[in-house]
């Protein structure tokens, strides 16, 4: 009899892990990669990020011939830094150069606006810091407010770096065993332009599940946060793109004046998140075919080397994503990706 119960509980758990793993094989998304800033000037953002919240990055001439197809800027140049953040995430800072470039910023209630939010031990600590570096404070007030967290009430504030990307910063008692320094874990944030389009492209085209609300809240903690005025209302879309796993939230905006933010791959103060997929061409296949923006040059994918082939695309709100598929045991390719 204990023979026949261990048999079948070694084949319930043999089923479990055959079950996951297809479930795994079947999502066209295979892994996060990093989330991407485009900076004005490269050193300037590194010594910002270094002096306000203790991340080091070392930045990097990256000449792979293939940049000005998959940007689709003939001519440029890229030098990079990869910074490597708390919990696995990474955050990539890439400076153009070759040719001219348009900076600009979004209000955090424009879709395609995007922030990084830092968990951080000392918000006060951290905003100082940013003060004596001359950071915009977007928060109405330019004091922290108290937010609902996962864990209860959190303290929160939101600011810009010396590019106009936003950071919010929530102070929170991180968990046990949690990295040390300020910062101990990072979230992604992005606004879209309807909730609808988002998760349609990001489950539907993706298979990263987002889930959320259908109504809207005017929670003045939350529009005083990110400097909304009074009156708008939002919904939001969370959801984790796997391994490591990062998580990541959209929110909707209305009753407030909204401008599309698309900027080019190049241009100073655009976002963009680079996704790991299964299958590249199926994948650019179906969103060609559901009127996806496809940047690279002549919307084709390129070959980056190394066994890498990536391509850029716009998603519905207005954000770049880079999109790429790396062959088994290749070697490595930008800063392995």
């Amino acid at each position: 009899m204990k023979t026949l119960v261990l048999s079948l509980a070694l084949a319930a758990i043999a089923l479990v892990a055959v079950t996951h793993v297809g479930a795994q094989s079947t999502s066209p998304t295979k892994a996060f990669s990093h989330a991407i800033h485009a900076v004005d000037d490269l050193d300037t953002t590194l010594a910002f990020y270094r002096n306000v919240f203790g991340l080091n990055g070392n930045p990097q001439d990256f000449p792979n011939p293939a940049v000005p197809l998959l940007t689709n800027a003939p001519g440029v140049t890229l030098r990079l830094s990869m910074l490597a953040l708390p919990g696995g995430m990474r955050f990539e800072l890439t400076h153009f150069k070759g040719l001219e470039r348009k900076p600009a910023q979004a209000k955090y209630t424009d879709p395609g606006a995007a922030s990084i939010v830092f968990y951080v031990r000392d918000i006060d600590g951290a905003l100082a810091n940013a003060k004596k570096a001359n950071a915009a404070i977007v928060t109405t007030g330019g004091a922290p407010v108290e937010i609902a967290a996962a864990t209860g009430k959190a303290r929160s504030v939101m600011l810009r770096d010396p590019d106009g990307f936003f950071i919010q910063l929530i102070q929170t008692a991180p968990p046990g065993g949690a990295p040390e320094g300020n910062v101990y874990r990072v979230s992604l944030a992005y606004t879209m332009e309807d909730a609808d389009a988002t998760r349609a492209f990001y489950t539907g085209k993706l298979g990263i599940e987002l889930a959320g609300a259908s109504t809207y809240s005017k929670d003045p903690a939350m529009l005083q946060l990110v400097g909304a005025p009074a009156g708008t209302e939002f919904r939001k879309l969370s959801g984790a793109i796997p391994g490591p796993p990062a998580s990541v939230e959209f929110t909707e905006f209305r009753g407030v004046p909204r401008t599309k933010f698309h900027l080019r791959v190049r241009d100073p103060g655009a976002p963009a998140m680079a996704i790991q997929v299964n299958d590249l061409t199926a994948t650019i296949s179906q969103m060609k075919a559901a009127g996806t923006n496809i940047i690279s040059t002549n919307r084709e994918i390129v070959d980056f080397g190394g066994g890498t082939h990536t391509i850029f695309v716009e998603d519905p709100n207005g954000m770049n994503l880079e999109i790429f598929e790396r062959a088994a045991a290749q070697g490595k390719s930008k800063q392995a990706q």
